[in-house]
């Protein structure tokens, strides 16, 4: 406001007439990729022969690009016969020899000036994002910011927003439950959540409004959710309270010609300090362990599988535990005549001599759970087979019941060393179908590997470190051994806990349970020999 009056008493002090005035608030004269509509309009007017001269505070005001920049918008204002005067350099005037030198020099000090600051914010920005600070922008959806010192350092941490982080939640949810990106945005939709630019009202207006004159979105009718907008806000990894940085991100360009070379958006992955730990410096929405499983599923390497239009609550089916053992695919729940049953997920007739896998739900299981206490009640503790199954048991049951932070880290480091040995595995497996063929794929290839097995090596010491430093100091309730009589009849824990309990419970006994082919029909069906119980093992058992 006061570089615009400065402006109007020039003009007045001149006795010309003032035709309007042009400003970018908040616009930088030194980036060429930022859109500046009042400049533009400003040289519209210049262009429609509407302005004899442009008045502005300082040269810096018009652009901080340097001389050759200055010279060319110099050399349009005079194609149209407009001189060029500013407030703050009244020996600056574009109608004289002098003042064009003048303007070659402070053009050239404007550029100096800009090329100081933008190298210091740079590095800067550089320190605070190795320390894990939030740097620039709003806060991605979920949270708000927050100052913090921390030794000489005052960074941005982000902390759950009361009204957002609750969404965030159900969005990981609803996944989970097997929804897809593109039914949960149209959930969030139907629902009037509004997202992070929608809820800034006009400030997130005007964002939106820039981020379309640049052409990096498509002109909509609103900020609505969409599939990318969701997967783009469950893949970050700050919601687990890593710090993040930006991988394959390239700025948009231009060639030799002029022509415009497209930037590349990248993804944002997890900042890792010198020895390869995640730095940690957020306030988590999502547990580190729940964020892991999380991009399982959103990669599609989960091995649950839901019937939305049938879903009903389950025992053993619906979190990657039941399986066909016929053709090794997942179970899924199935309702017939009001009866609930198992079924393998598979079409019959793809598996020679795989007609489609059915049993009852109810006898399964009834047949796991007794099962399992009937080996707990009957354990020999001279055995080796039954000491090595109990303690694995323990350490998953303290794992229960453990909830401080090293637990969280534990868990997050065993989802991320599964995560990455899944990638080396879809490697080695792309690398067989023919996908790294040449010299620059096998370079390709190796270089990928390489990173991934440095990666995997980092990860597994780093859990080895965190199980040596957890004791098995908790042991499985003795009742659970020593229980006499029908270990699932009335009166027992099973009979009182509710279905997550009793789902848990199994977790710690068993990997998976698989259902063989039918012998015989109806009566005569071997319902209880086709369940096939792989007991508990640590998982880096070889």
């Amino acid at each position: 406001m006061a570089q615009r009056e400065r402006c109007s008493s020039l003009i007045a002090s001149k006795g010309w007439d003032d035709a309007g005035h042009f400003e970018d608030v908040g616009k930088s004269g030194w980036d060429p990729g930022v859109h500046r509509p009042g400049f533009e309009e400003m040289m519209a007017a210049v262009r429609g022969g509407h302005v004899d001269a442009v008045v502005v505070f300082s040269l810096s005001r018009l652009t901080r690009r340097g001389a050759l920049e200055a010279m060319k918008i110099i050399d349009e204002l005079e194609r149209y016969g407009v001189r060029l005067v500013s407030v703050e350099e009244p020996y600056l005037d574009t109608s004289t020899p002098v003042g064009i030198g003048i303007l070659a020099i402070i053009a050239g000090l404007a550029q100096q000036e800009s090329d100081l600051k933008s190298a210091y914010i740079s590095s800067t920005k550089d320190t605070l994002r190795r320390a894990g600070s939030h740097v620039s922008g709003i806060a991605p959806f979920g949270f708000r910011a927050e100052r913090e010192t921390r030794g000489e350092l005052t960074v941005i941490r982000l902390i759950p927003d009361p009204v957002e982080a609750p969404v965030v939640r159900d969005m990981a949810s609803w996944i989970g439950d097997g929804l897809t990106a593109s039914a949960v945005s149209k959930r969030l939709n139907e629902f009037g959540v509004p997202t992070k630019a929608a809820g800034m009202g006009e400030a997130g207006a005007k964002r939106i409004a820039a981020r379309r004159a640049r052409g990096s979105s498509e002109a909509v009718g609103g900020a609505g959710w969409t599939s990318s907008t969701v997967l783009r806000v469950l893949r970050d990894p700050r919601l687990a309270g890593y710090a993040m940085e930006w991988q394959g991100r390239e700025a948009k360009t231009k060639d030799a010609d002029g022509n415009v070379i497209p930037g590349k958006a990248g993804k944002r992955v997890i900042l890792r300090d010198g020895e390869g730990r995640p730095v940690e410096s957020h306030d988590a929405i999502i547990p580190a362990d729940e964020w892991w499983k999380l991009q399982d599923v959103l990669d599609g390497r989960t091995k649950t599988v839901v019937r939305s239009g049938r879903r009903v609550p389950a025992l053993l089916a619906g979190h990657g535990l039941l399986f066909c053992d016929v053709c090794g695919s997942v179970m899924v729940c199935d309702k017939r005549s009001g009866k609930l049953y198992y079924k393998c997920n598979r079409a019959g007739g793809i598996v020679p001599g795989h007609g489609g896998l059915v049993i009852s739900m109810a006898d399964a299981d009834d047949e796991v759970a007794r099962k399992v206490w009937a080996r707990l009640t009957a354990m020999d503790p001279s055995d080796e087979d039954d000491r090595e199954w109990l303690a694995e048991a323990a350490r998953r049951f303290a794992h229960q019941r453990d909830t401080s932070q090293r637990e969280a880290e534990r868990a997050a480091a065993r989802a991320e060393l599964e995560h990455v040995r899944d990638a080396l595995r879809t490697l080695y497996q792309d690398r067989q179908e023919g996908l790294y063929a040449g010299e620059v794929g096998t370079k390709m290839f190796r270089e990928s590997v390489e990173r991934l097995t440095a990666h995997e090596e980092r990860t597994a010491a780093r859990l080895a470190e965190l199980d040596a430093a957890v004791g098995a100091s908790i042991e499985i309730p003795a009742e659970w051994t020593t229980h006499e009589g029908d270990p699932i009849g009335e009166g027992t824990p099973w009979r009182a806990w509710d279905l997550e309990e009793r789902r848990e419970f199994l977790g710690l006994f068993i990997d998976s349970v698989r259902i063989a082919k039918a012998v015989g029909r109806g009566r005569n069906a071997n319902t209880r020999d086709r369940v096939v119980i792989r007991w508990a093992e640590h998982p880096h058992k070889d």
